[in-house]
């Protein structure tokens, strides 16, 4: 039986530029697919407000978040998008950008899920079930999963750039394009988030 190890090996055989233009393709596919999703989940918040059947939208005396409570919802994902863009310009800041990415990802999550836990249009109705007050209700749950999605991704990514810098070898033009790459995407959740605190500010 063989008994000889060898740690190095090699996982790809392309280029780094062709692996990172695969990478960012399926990024763009990605933004391309979530897109979709979300602007559907907005042309129905908006189609449901303004048909609202028989007052269903809000009932009397329903419960709503404030608007600006969407804000501070997203807010994190425009700090870090910008910070990223920054970091990528300057490479000496990267390190200590990438562990403060992953921070503010994480308080913007714990927010997030504060909201989620603490939203008062939903009760028990006489069967025991969890029933919604309206179709606001409904359709603020949805759009904050969506973004709850978008915060346990993004910081699944900005995590793994973090970890990533402090090893010492990485492949210097791969590591360029993964990071121009996860831009793309910390862009659109800084897009995604600002499209749904506007839909989100228009409640009545």
């Amino acid at each position: 039986m063989a008994t000889h190890t060898d740690s190095q090996f090699h996982v790809h055989h392309d280029s780094p530029e062709q692996i990172g233009r695969r990478e960012r393709l399926g990024v763009r596919l990605l933004i391309v697919a979530d897109g979709a999703f979300v602007f559907g989940m907005i042309f129905s918040y908006f189609y449901l407000k303004n048909l609202n059947s028989n007052n269903g939208w809000i009932p009397v005396k329903g419960h709503t978040f404030t608007a600006i409570s969407g804000w501070w919802a997203i807010a994190p994902f425009v700090v870090v998008a910008i910070i990223h863009r920054l970091a990528v310009r300057n490479r000496s800041i990267f390190g200590l950008v990438s562990i403060l990415a992953v921070l503010i990802l994480a308080a913007g999550m714990c927010y997030q899920w504060h909201q989620m836990a603490t939203m008062k249009f939903m009760h028990t109705n006489d069967a025991g079930d969890n029933v919604f007050e309206g179709a606001y209700a409904s359709n603020w749950v949805l759009l904050a999963g969506a973004n709850m999605f978008h915060y346990i991704l993004t910081l699944f990514i900005a995590l793994g750039l973090a970890i990533r810098h402090k090893r010492a070898h990485v492949n210097a033009t791969l590591e360029t394009w993964r990071q121009r790459t996860a831009g793309s995407w910390f862009t659109w959740t800084a897009i995604s988030g600002i499209a749904l605190a506007l839909t989100t500010t228009f409640i009545r």
